[in-house]
């Protein structure tokens, strides 16, 4: 849908990595499923914006002769428009187990620039009236997996790989895609300090060979680097961290880094689960085997304690605990989760913000993507019916906040 700011139309969808798209049929049946029949219930007879998943094995069928341009031919004559993707998993996002491969290939290797830049090339084929597209993706790679100075300087060189490629893709097409890298706990990007060191440090001093690719100044190479690669702010990361997404973004506004897509999203959180059995036990309960949930601790000290996933909260004690707050997204549409707190507040916040930018405004999105996890066990038309109104009742709510 669009939401009309001032006089100026932004458009909003939700992530589509709720549902599985790893081929055009897989994507057409999502859309046919789910997207339709939330667009009729939002805003029945207007156009609606969409934000497609696409990974490696999509984008390589993407890639064939007509396939794009018929795959955008469709969606016009649907009246939903692309206006982002997400691109951060690039492999099976709904394989029985998922965890830490969602972090495969990192930026270090040459396979994730070569695989984002295919994406934006059959982005544009299927949008080619568009002016600006967005493609969210993994900001870096899993710390665990290689977080030393030398592997930030090859995670940099990929990142200008694609900086060039769209730049040329501008030139050629006259259509602007940002590169909107992602921080999310236990990435090389958990917060704002971390992109600005990593901008300072090994960005901004692979300048003197993009101009080389380029062909063109230093000066305009740092133009081009700040107009394509952006950041992209998850309400929920930022808060599972215990972090506000509205801070973060003036920090990255003070180093001169845009923001190019804010994804409105809400983490589960448990204040003082010593006290409260019944929420601890329903924390418990979405201990799941495909996804990891970062988790962090507020101690009653005021210390931060963290965990790789939620599963690693049954060692600890708890009669020094004051919170405990999850990567795990719910539904906006709702302040508690059960018995659970939420970090909504977060994300309204992140929302108010995002539209308030009237210069260099980002995209936004929904991204709940846990839908799946969240109607787990119900016949499968059941499910559908749950993930379509639940999607439908975040996208009002957002509606409704603005």
């Amino acid at each position: 849908m669009y939401l009309l700011q001032g006089k100026r139309q932004v458009p909003l969808g939700y992530e589509m990595n709720a549902h599985p798209a790893s081929t055009v049929v897989d994507l057409n049946r999502a859309i046919d499923t789910f997207v339709v029949p939330v667009r009729d219930k939002v805003c029945p007879g207007e156009p609606f914006a969409i934000a497609p998943h696409i990974g490696q094995k999509l984008a390589s069928e993407l890639r064939k002769k007509g396939v794009a341009e018929s795959v955008g031919d469709r969606l016009r004559d649907l009246d939903l428009h692309p206006y982002t993707v997400n691109a951060f998993p690039l492999k099976d996002f709904h394989a029985r187990r998922v965890k830490e491969q969602v972090y495969l290939p990192s930026w270090a290797h040459t396979e994730r620039a070569s695989v984002t830049c295919r994406i934006a090339d059959v982005f544009i084929r299927m949008t080619p009236q568009a002016k600006n597209l967005s493609i969210s993706t993994l900001g870096g790679g899993y710390r665990s997996a290689g977080n030393t100075p030398a592997d930030h300087q090859k995670m940099a060189l990929q990142y200008l790989k694609v900086v060039a490629h769209l730049v040329r893709l501008e030139h050629e097409t006259g259509i602007r895609i940002t590169l909107n890298a992602e921080p999310e706990p236990d990435t090389t990007f958990e917060c704002a300090e971390d992109v600005i060191h990593f901008w300072e440090n090994h960005l901004l001093s692979g300048i003197p060979e993009l101009a080389m690719t380029l062909g063109c100044s230093r000066n305009k190479a740092d133009k081009m680097l700040r107009r394509h690669w952006t950041v992209n702010l998850d309400a929920c990361h930022s808060a599972v961290l215990y972090r506000s997404p509205v801070e973060d973004w003036k920090r990255l506004d003070k180093a001169g880094i845009s923001v190019g897509k804010a994804h409105i999203t809400s983490a589960i959180r448990c204040p003082k689960p010593e006290q409260n059995p019944e929420a601890f036990a329903e924390l418990l309960q979405h201990i799941e085997p495909r996804y990891l949930h970062q988790s962090a601790i507020k101690m009653k000290d005021g210390s931060i304690v963290r965990l790789p996933d939620l599963s690693k909260i049954k060692k600890q004690d708890l009669s020094s605990v004051a919170e405990v707050r999850t990567h795990f997204h719910v539904p906006l549409s709702k302040a508690r989760h059960g018995k659970l707190l939420t970090t909504r507040d977060d994300a309204k916040t992140l929302l108010g913000e995002a539209l308030s930018r009237k210069k260099n405004p980002p995209h936004i999105a929904v991204e709940t993507y846990t839908w799946p996890l969240l109607t787990k066990g119900l016949k499968k038309t059941e499910q559908q019916k749950k993930l379509v109104e639940g999607i439908t009742a975040e996208l009002r709510w957002v509606k409704k906040t603005c």
